[in-house]
């Protein structure tokens, strides 16, 4: 399509999307972007963080690009762009001409890379007056930044209250006249973020001025990371205090309703009691301390009785996430060819434990995590197996490694198999399974070798064992 012609099809767009006040438009031209396909999403929930899919667009040859998307609320939304993460704050029924960054594609270590984290980029807003949302959303956030960082030592090591409230009060004077709903919680947040520091160690007073009977914000970045900042493992944490030891008894018997009371009785309003909870729960079946079938029976329970419409869905993600590759599920099937060109599957090896690795040569993480399972597979190849898997785009890469390492362990070709990577989770490498040899997931994820996975089965190998032996004794009737 000619550039002429896509921006009248766009004005006629911008009139009629406008009238509605749902509808945006982003179009732009990005000649090094040409014929490549973007993604524009938001992060909808401040617990699981999941990407939400706005628009897709292949752009032009000539690098010309548009998508249209609807909105009810003002979102900042993002594109995954290589090495940025381009961002912009969208208003429903506004549209935004906008310049993406220059290309600039991931290595091959960064794109298989856990560690790695693309740059944010805000997006370009050429021709764009300065009373655009955006501006003044860019402007608190760099002031924000730098007096954080001219006064880091007063706020994070001296804990100064006199400093801080300095800070809140700067801010406030220069963007406390702005009225945006979306300006007032990024600075309600952000203020709460700054504060943090100081009450770190006692977050009561925190959580009552911020977010106690506060209205939930869900999408908004500034909410979400606040939140994560006072409520990470928060009901574990709680639960430690011998006043709060009930705590861990509402949890492992899946009493859901019996823990959004509690946080009630705290002052907590229902529908931020539910919320807590959800993130609670969710975050004790990774870090222990819980039950894990309680656990999944307090999430189950939540998704039929959930008061908030907006916690409802999150609270059916979240029981779908705990139940893939939960353990004592069945291991997902695969079956994928060896260096010797022979197909290989998991029952292959039933009947005894399985410690299953994905990982990318190109990838110091993964090397380094690769070479330490040399010792691990010497000292215990008689009661586990070790399989890896390669993500390389070229099998032959690996096949270097393995061959030039002198690995001795089975090396599997799991190149270009999306369905796989999706099956076990596995888009963030080096990861790590441990399977049972009745073919069930016993740990999901399980320790990188540097982080202790020995000590972790030979304890589980000691129970197996110990099992296997009592069943061996039982009389038979």
């Amino acid at each position: 399509m000619k550039t002429s012609h896509l921006v009248g099809s766009l004005l006629i767009l911008f009139t009629t999307f406008q009238l509605n006040g749902q509808k945006s438009v982003l179009y732009g031209k990005a000649a090094d972007y040409a014929s490549k396909e973007i993604k524009f999403y938001r992060v909808s929930d401040p617990i699981l963080h999941e990407k939400t899919e706005l628009a897709t667009t292949n752009i032009d040859s000539d690098g010309s690009f548009s998508v249209i998307f609807s909105l009810s609320q003002t979102t900042e939304i993002y594109t995954d762009l290589e090495k940025y993460r381009g961002t912009i704050v969208v208003e429903p029924g506004k549209n935004y001409r906008v310049e993406l960054p220059p290309y600039s594609p991931k290595t091959s270590g960064e794109t298989h890379s856990s560690y790695f984290k693309p740059a944010l980029y805000w997006l370009g807003l050429p021709g764009a007056d300065n009373t655009d949302l955006n501006f003044s959303v860019r402007s608190f956030l760099t002031d924000l930044n730098l007096e954080t960082v001219k006064n880091s030592n007063q706020i994070y090591q001296q804990k100064s209250k006199e400093v801080v409230s300095a800070i809140l009060a700067l801010l406030e004077k220069k963007y406390g006249s702005i009225k945006n709903p979306y300006f007032k919680t990024l600075m309600n947040y952000s203020f709460a973020e700054l504060e943090y520091p100081l009450y770190q160690r006692n977050t009561d007073f925190l959580i009552t001025k911020y977010f106690a009977s506060a209205s939930l914000e869900l999408a908004h970045p500034a909410y979400q990371q606040a939140f994560e900042t006072l409520f990470t493992d928060f009901l574990r944490k709680q639960s430690l205090n011998i006043q709060n030891n009930k705590l861990i008894s509402l949890t492992d018997s899946g009493n859901f309703s019996g823990l959004v009371s509690f946080f009630e009785s705290r002052g907590f309003s229902k529908e931020f009691a539910e919320l807590v909870v959800l993130k609670g729960l969710y975050d004790g079946y990774y870090t222990g301390g819980f039950s894990k079938d309680g656990v999944i029976q307090g999430v189950e329970f939540a998704g039929n009785t959930i008061l908030s419409p907006l916690l409802q869905p999150l609270a059916n993600q979240i029981k779908n996430k705990l139940a893939h590759l939960a353990v004592g599920g069945k291991a997902p099937a695969l079956r994928l060819s060896n260096l010797k060109h022979e197909t290989v599957t998991l029952d292959q090896y039933a009947g005894k434990f399985i410690y299953l690795s994905f990982f990318n040569s190109a990838s110091a993480d993964c090397r380094g995590e690769i070479e330490l399972i040399v010792s691990l597979e010497k000292e215990l190849r008689q009661v586990l197996n070790f399989v890896s898997i390669s993500l390389d785009d070229d099998f032959e890469n690996a096949s270097k490694l393995w061959i030039s390492k002198g690995y001795s362990w089975e090396l599997l070709n799991g190149s270009k198999q999306k369905q796989l990577i999706d099956n076990y989770n596995a888009s963030s490498i080096p990861a790590f399974y441990l399977i049972a040899p009745d073919g069930t997931l016993k740990l999901s994820q399980a320790p990188f070798p540097s982080h202790g996975f020995d000590q972790a089965f030979l304890k589980i190998l000691r129970d197996h064992n110990f099992k296997e032996k009592s069943r061996s004794l039982k009389p038979v009737n």
